[in-house]
C-alpha cells in the first residue's frame, strides 16, 4: 500500500471527503494545474501491461486539442493525478494515481463531453522499438532490464528487488524492431518476475508473489455498519489454472544442451495437487535464457505460483482506498458465520469522482486466515 498518515484508514470507515488533482505535463515541465474534469477512473491491473491506466471525462469540446501542444494533445503529453481524503477539519491527504501518457482524445466537438484515455509509462517502453540488435551478453537481468527502459525514457527510475536480479543471463539476441517491452518480460519471466512503473513513475521488477507464504494484509475489508465492505461475489474456477510447469532451456548462441526443471503441486492436502481429483494439468514454457537445470526448475517453480493464482477469487465492493496497490495482501472479514481470508489484489478501478462508480477490488488466491 502506498505510504499514508496514521489519520487515513481510520478515516475510511467513517465521514470524509473526496480530495482529487490533476496535472498536465509537457515536455518535462508542468503546463497547467488543478485540471477540470466532470468524471474519471484510474484502473490499476497486475494483468496489464500497462499497470495503470486513466479514463477522464471533460465537459468543455473547447478543450479537444487543436494544435500539437495542446493541454490533452496526443504528442508525448501527460498527465499526473493524485486522489485522497479531505478530512472534516479541512485539510487534505493525496497519495499519487500515477503519471498517464495521453493516447486517445475523443467526444462531441460541438456540445462534448470530451474522453480522455491514457496510459502508465510502460506505454513508453512498449512504443520504443530496437534500433539495432540487443543482446544480453555480460549483463545482469537488472543491469538489462535498467537500460532497455532507460534507453526508451532517459533518466527513468529503477528499482530491482528480484531476488534472482543479480544474476548473469544466458546469451539472447533480439532483433532491429524488436519491442523493448517484449524483451524486457523475456528476461523477467526467466527469473520469475514482473515489471511495471509504480503509482510515483519509478519502474521495479519484484518477485512472482507467492501465494502458498501468504503476506501480511495492508488493510482490512471488513462488513458491517463500521466496515468499508459494500458486496463481495466469490468465484472458483478451473480455467487457466495449472497443477505442473515444465520449463525447458536451449540455448545455442551459448553452445548449452538441452536443460528441464518441473515444479509439482505434489501436497495431497492441496485441492489442485498433481494427480488428484483436479487431475494432471501441465503448462510447458520454453526460454533460451534458462541455461541451467537449477535456472530451470527455479523458473518453474515461479511460474507455478502464477499459474495456480486464478484458482480462487473474490470480487470486492468497498469504500475507495486509493492507497491499495496491486500486488498488496488484503484481509477480507464477511461477517459472523463466515471465516475471514487474506487475499492477493489483483486489480481495482478507482473512481475520481463521487458520481464515479464503485470502488471495486478484484482479487485472487484467496485462503482462509490462519486460525479462523
Amino acid at each position: 500500500m502506498l505510504a499514508t498518515s496514521s489519520r487515513w484508514v481510520k478515516a475510511l470507515t467513517g465521514s470524509h471527503g473526496l480530495a482529487v488533482k490533476v496535472n498536465a505535463l509537457y515536455n518535462g515541465a508542468v503546463t497547467k494545474e488543478g485540471l477540470g474534469f466532470t468524471e474519471g477512473s484510474v484502473k490499476v491491473d497486475r494483468g496489464s501491461e500497462t499497470r495503470r491506466s486513466l479514463s477522464l471525462t471533460l465537459p468543455d469540446p473547447r478543450d479537444f486539442p487543436v494544435d500539437p501542444t495542446d493541454t490533452y494533445g496526443v504528442y508525448g503529453q501527460r498527465l499526473y493525478v493524485e486522489r485522497g481524503i479531505r478530512y472534516l477539519d479541512g485539510s487534505t491527504e493525496l497519495v499519487p494515481m500515477g503519471t498517464f501518457v495521453i493516447t486517445g482524445v475523443s467526444g462531441n466537438i460541438h456540445t462534448g463531453p470530451l474522453t480522455v484515455t491514457g496510459a502508465g509509462l510502460e506505454l513508453l517502453v512498449k512504443r520504443s522499438k530496437y534500433e539495432a540488435a540487443a543482446s544480453t551478453n555480460g549483463r545482469t537481468a537488472n543491469l538489462f532490464v535498467e537500460q532497455a527502459i532507460q534507453e526508451a525514457i532517459p533518466g527513468a527510475s529503477f528499482v530491482s528487488t528480484a531476488t534472482r536480479g543479480t544474476r548473469f543471463l544466458a546469451t539472447k539476441t533480439w532483433e532491429a524492431d524488436t519491442e523493448r517491452w517484449a524483451a524486457i518480460k523475456d528476461v523477467a519471466t526467466a527469473i520469475g518476475a514482473e515489471v511495471y512503473c509504480d503509482a510515483y513513475g519509478t519502474f521495479r521488477m519484484v518477485d512472482v508473489p507467492d501465494v502458498d507464504l501468504l503476506g501480511s494484509p495492508v488493510w482490512t475489508v471488513d462488513a458491517g455498519e463500521r466496515g468499508v465492505m459494500v458486496a463481495a461475489d466469490v468465484t472458483l474456477s478451473g480455467d487457466d489454472v495449472f497443477n505442473r510447469v515444465i520449463v525447458t532451456g536451449e540455448n545455442a548462441q551459448d553452445n548449452v544442451p538441452v536443460v528441464t526443471g518441473t515444479a509439482t503441486i505434489t501436497d495431497a492436502t492441496d485441492p489442485l495437487y498433481y494427480g488428484g481429483p483436479f487431475g494432471k494439468v501441465t503448462k510447458r514454457v520454453t526460454s533460451s535464457l534458462v541455461t541451467t537445470a537449477q535456472d530451470a526448475l527455479t523458473t518453474a517453480q515461479a511460474l507455478l505460483r502464477k499459474y495456480r493464482q486464478a484458482n480462487r477469487s473474490v470480487a470486492l465492493s468497498a469504500v475507495p482506498n486509493p492507497a491499495l496497490d496491486a500486488g498488496d495482501w488484503i484481509r477480507a472479514d464477511y461477517g459472523p458465520g463466515i471465516s475471514p481470508e487474506l487475499h492477493l489484489v489483483q486489480s481495482f478501478d478507482i473512481p475520481l469522482s463521487v458520481s464515479g462508480g464503485a470502488f471495486n477490488i478484484q482479487t485472487v488466491s484467496g485462503r482462509t486466515e490462519a486460525g479462523a
